[in-house]
């Protein structure tokens, strides 16, 4: 072939065959209300997302981003695990295995790992095309119960749900060295499983509540030490707030309203009303905030966690349907420079990267 032609070749698909990348996909857009730029990351005919936003999914340079592709246009479609750089060049596929749950990035950025019912993949970022090794298993498991998928900050612990044969949802561990997998607790229900990236270590999770009725559980590492969160009219939508060791939630009183709190705290601290937040997320440092919002969609906006300021970063135009992937779930960058989040707008779900400006920090920053 002509090498003056490999870039054209690659951009429309032949590289999967040729050497395990598309290239890129990527449309700039500006959004014509506040002027930010946006890019959209992929734009092939078939549904793409990004992992669920309090699952690690961007290297720490800031510079590439691990998603879902989906394998054809119909409802049964299976995904597998594909990488992008935030500015939309070396766009290719990680795996390539149906039933894949649980997909999660390393912290070192080096690693994604994923569950195949009862056992644990490692696909390497920089390897060969559907590279993956098996880490550890463990039995008498249905499924990967869900597409949620977490890990400690040493990278030492893989941390996601299961689905039993008895029908029971574990919550599982495994040793990301290989030493160690198994079954940690199990209940009727488990979901939202997310560990705290401050490095205290601990897990998140929603299960049936206790005699309060409080439903959100703090565990340790291990499993053990269970104990509850006091956080009232939780929207359910709730993640670990960047390194600080706080939790980030919305809540329905006041309604639409960011809020968040630390263990043994009471009261959680009111950080923004008045905007219709629905899914919130915020930076390493704990200083910014970015959520989508619904009844009424006015766009994702960008939240000054001290100040309590905010301002619409841009206008994603999802469908925000029942669909997960309808809903932008937007996230930071680690370097807080890029909001990355989903849209349907086209149609079909792609994944896209908003630049936060500077200038629009500035008019949120109380001087």
């Amino acid at each position: 072939m002509d090498p003056r032609l490999i870039g054209v070749y690659r951009s429309v698909g032949g590289a999967i065959q040729a050497a395990g990348a598309y290239s890129m996909e990527r449309i700039p857009h500006v959004d014509p209300a506040t002027g930010v730029r946006m890019l959209q990351l992929t734009s092939y005919p078939v549904l793409s997302h990004t992992l669920y936003y309090h699952c690690p999914s961007i290297t720490p340079d800031s510079k590439t981003l691990v998603f879902m592709t989906y394998n054809g246009s119909g409802r049964f479609a299976t995904p597998d695990a594909w990488r992008v750089n935030l500015d939309g060049t070396d766009l290719r596929p990680l795996t390539n295995r149906q039933g894949l749950a649980g997909v999660v990035l390393s912290p070192d950025g080096k690693t994604v790992y994923s569950q195949d019912a009862g056992t644990l993949l490692a696909a390497p970022m920089e390897g060969p095309f559907g590279e993956m090794t098996e880490v550890g298993h463990i039995e008498n498991v249905a499924f990967g119960a869900t597409l949620l998928g977490s890990i400690t900050g040493d990278g030492k612990w893989y941390v996601s749900t299961a689905l039993m044969e008895d029908g029971k949802t574990a919550l599982v561990r495994y040793a990301t060295d290989g030493s160690e997998a198994g079954v940690l607790l199990t209940e009727e229900y488990l979901v939202h499983v997310q560990v705290d990236q401050s490095g205290a270590g601990r897990i998140l999770y929603v299960a049936p509540p206790d005699s309060k009725g409080r439903s959100m559980w703090i565990a340790d590492v291990d499993g053990g030490n269970r104990r509850t969160l006091s956080l009232r009219h939780s929207t359910g939508h709730f993640v670990w707030f960047g390194r600080t060791g706080r939790l980030l939630s919305t809540v329905n009183d006041p309604f639409g309203s960011i809020m968040d709190i630390a263990e043994g705290e009471d009261e959680p601290r009111l950080i923004a009303k008045g905007g219709h937040f629905w899914h919130a997320s915020g930076s390493q440092d704990g200083t910014w905030v970015v959520s989508d919002t619904n009844w009424p969609d006015i766009g994702l906006i960008l939240i000054n966690a001290e100040s309590g300021l905010w301002a619409p970063l841009c206008h994603p135009q999802a469908s925000e349907g029942h669909p997960q992937w309808t809903h932008p779930h937007p996230m930071f960058s680690p370097d807080g420079r890029y909001v990355v989040f989903n849209s349907d707008r086209t149609g079909i779900g792609q994944v896209y990267a908003a630049e936060v400006p500077q200038s629009l920090r500035d008019q949120l920053t109380r001087k």
